[in-house]
């Protein structure tokens, strides 16, 4: 048994409370995938035999159409997890994988999970409270998209990086640079993934989130130097992000 994919098991939010002998079963049935920058790890369709856990890099979880447009859904940060809610239900993974930059991945069998579950069943209890606050997020993300501007997209975007602010998007918030917290009067970020990546994910065109950045640049609010967005007030960023008058 592999004392890193112990690690990765015993400090998964979704493990949490298990006791040392379901971690080590688990950790001797799961394994350690290493899954290059651009590599798919499944398509949509593609049958569901456990779920997947980051220890780091990102995956894009996304779905095309038959024109090959590309919606991102998600992006999975380390100590995300991703495939559980299908795999309880067996059927197919809804959405492709994809490795945004080199990625250490935990794959989780059902069938281990399972023998886990009928041994302590309060471990159920644990598990859909994951997916719950799954749901949430997925549930924030339609009210974003549908009720929010580009520019208050991206700022939500910024602001739950750091931990701020009255909007979160769930799933995609960018590395920090610094120890600033929530109430940190400034900040700095590292955004996770390309643009295009970025502006399908908060459902724009890259050109679109071009503009919006922008916008909040000439206004002071953000300064931005390639992947890295220096934000000088936090509190200033927030009470913007929650103007009626934002285009």
């Amino acid at each position: 048994m592999s004392a890193e994919l112990r690690l990765a098991i015993a400090s998964a939010p979704m493990f949490d409370g298990l006791d040392s002998k379901h971690v080590d079963f688990l950790a001797t049935q799961s394994r350690a995938i290493f899954l290059p920058a651009g590599q798919v790890l499944f398509r949509k369709g593609t049958p569901s035999t456990g779920f997947y856990m980051v220890r780091d890099g990102l995956v894009q979880l996304s779905v095309s159409n038959s024109e090959g447009v590309v919606k991102v859904v998600e992006i999975i940060r380390p100590g995300g997890a991703f495939g559980h809610a299908v795999m309880f239900v067996h059927e197919p993974y809804p959405v492709d994988a994809t490795a945004l930059v080199d990625a250490h991945l935990v794959f989780v069998p059902a069938a281990a999970v399972d023998r886990v579950l009928d041994e302590e069943p309060a471990m159920a209890r644990i598990m859909l409270a994951s997916m719950a606050r799954r749901l949430q997020s997925k549930i924030q993300d339609i009210a974003m998209l549908s009720l929010q501007s580009a520019t208050q997209r991206i700022v939500a975007y910024i602001l739950g990086a750091v931990g701020a602010g009255t909007y979160s998007v769930g799933g995609g918030a960018g590395a920090l640079e610094n120890d600033a917290g929530p109430d940190a009067p400034s900040a700095s970020i590292e955004l996770p993934a390309l643009k295009q990546v970025l502006a399908s994910r908060l459902g724009m065109t890259p050109e679109t989130f071009s503009r919006a950045m922008r916008a909040l640049t000439d206004k002071g609010l953000i300064q931005a130097d390639g992947a890295v967005v220096q934000i000088p007030d936090v509190a200033a960023l927030d009470a913007y992000a929650q103007s009626v008058s934002i285009l």
